[in-house]
């Protein structure tokens, strides 16, 4: 059966269909939708076949053994959409790309299929959807599956430990006092002394040092700070990932630097904007400049910086320290490295495994492999203010399924992710 109507891209009714399954369509979207499904009846037993999801599934499957590439198109009013192209020459977007091969409706079926079923917001860009081997399963043990939120530790020099607020954004040392970013205070006397500031898997927290320095820590994480810095530098160490926004401070006619310290590097910075990504687990420290200017040293086997090896970073740049301790510059995608910070994910070119260890730091997840895992590349965005059910709701679209058993309440939940 044929399909005709009145719209001149698919991206156009996808969101028309999808904003009636939502139960969001105005009267001129309703009209617009109705003129398209009286155009004829071939319109109408497609609308009626995208608003059964088994259905939209099968079309999914039955596109990647056509050896399509998928693209999870445009993210748009909270809505997934994509476009399918069957070469890789030609990557316009959807709304540009003239010449398809692949009909109207396919493209149609796809972009609404995943606008209903995900309903997230954001996009991936997948090429085929059956490479996980036969014998891959994934274990997730689920202790908390709400997205990250405010919460970290503040540890004193004696050892105290304190709970910091999660109702509040942020704390700021300040001279004499510690308090919140709303002005309450903390029963703390910001006395001369090194402390820490960490936050566990699913927290982040945001941290104003005694310069103005302003420091957002990212999930399981730990920064280590004096409450007040000398009169001749200004040192922090940090495991783990933040973004900096060092003040500038000046020393007589110079500005006095701001050095952050890696278990492998060393960056000594003035006045700049700054992500600095130096989990253990991804293999490599990732230094990503956005203003100012920043020097990236390695720490020599006797803690030394600049012994081994330096580079300045110009804004746009990226420093990447290899497993090999090899040091190089690259072009950087700031917007990647940062979007962690404005409440994304952000893919390029990650395997399963990336994908996984950044779901188990934000959700509290523990992730036990038993089976291989294939080494296909994803690239894309998901909000991270979205529940865990909903993130692994797009690994079950690109392939894979997974099933909650339920125990009782000394077990912790289990996801299981199979083929």
């Amino acid at each position: 059966m044929k399909h005709t109507g009145m719209f001149e891209h698919e991206f156009d009714m996808a969101l028309l269909f999808s904003a009636h399954v939502k139960g969001e369509l105005d009267a001129q979207g309703q009209k617009q939708l109705n003129a398209w499904l009286n155009a004829s009846q071939g319109n109408r037993e497609l609308f009626d076949s995208l608003m059964h999801r088994e259905e939209l599934k099968k079309k999914l499957i039955s596109f990647n053994e056509g050896n399509s590439e998928i693209i999870w198109g445009k993210t748009l009013q909270g809505l997934v959409t994509l476009n399918i192209q069957e070469d890789h020459r030609d990557h316009r977007n959807i709304f540009t790309a003239k010449n398809q091969t692949v009909k109207l409706w396919k493209r149609i079926s796809i972009a609404v299929s995943i606008i209903i079923a995900l309903s997230v917001g954001g996009y991936f860009f997948i090429n085929g959807l059956n490479y996980f081997g036969s014998d891959q399963q994934i274990v997730l043990t689920i202790n908390d599956n709400a997205p990250g939120r405010n919460k970290a530790t503040l540890t004193l020099a004696n050892g105290k430990a304190i709970a910091l607020s999660d109702t509040k954004t942020g704390l700021v040392v300040g001279l004499t006092d510690l308090t919140y970013n709303d002005g309450s205070y903390i029963d703390v006397k910001a006395e001369n002394q090194l402390l820490t500031a960490s936050t566990p898997r699913g927290g982040t927290y945001q941290i104003t040092l005694s310069d103005g320095t302003r420091v957002w820590l990212n999930a399981n994480s730990k920064l280590i700070f004096p409450s007040k810095f000398s009169t001749s530098q200004r040192k922090v160490q940090l495991i783990g990932e933040a973004y900096f926004e060092v003040a500038k401070v000046m020393i007589k006619d110079s500005r006095m630097p701001f050095v952050v310290v890696t278990d492998q590097q060393e960056i000594s910075v003035l006045g700049t904007h700054f992500n600095l990504n130096s989990y253990k687990d991804e293999g490599v420290v990732k230094t990503t400049l956005l203003e100012g200017s920043v020097k990236v040293s390695l720490l020599s086997s006797s803690g030394k910086a600049g012994e081994t090896g330096s580079v300045i970073l110009r804004p746009g740049q990226e420093a990447v320290l290899n497993k090999n301790s090899e040091l190089k510059i690259t072009a950087a995608d700031v917007e990647q490295a940062t979007a962690w910070k404005n409440g994304l994910f952000y893919f390029k070119d990650a395997d399963l495994k990336t994908i996984l260890r950044t779901f188990s730091r934000w959700y509290d997840i523990d992730i036990v492999y038993t089976g291989s895992v294939s080494n296909q590349k994803f690239s894309g965005k998901l909000y991270r203010n979205v529940n865990a059910y909903q993130a692994l709701e797009v690994l079950k679209l690109l392939g894979l399924e997974f099933v909650l058993e339920k125990k009782n309440q000394q077990i912790p939940q289990k996801i299981i992710i199979k083929p």
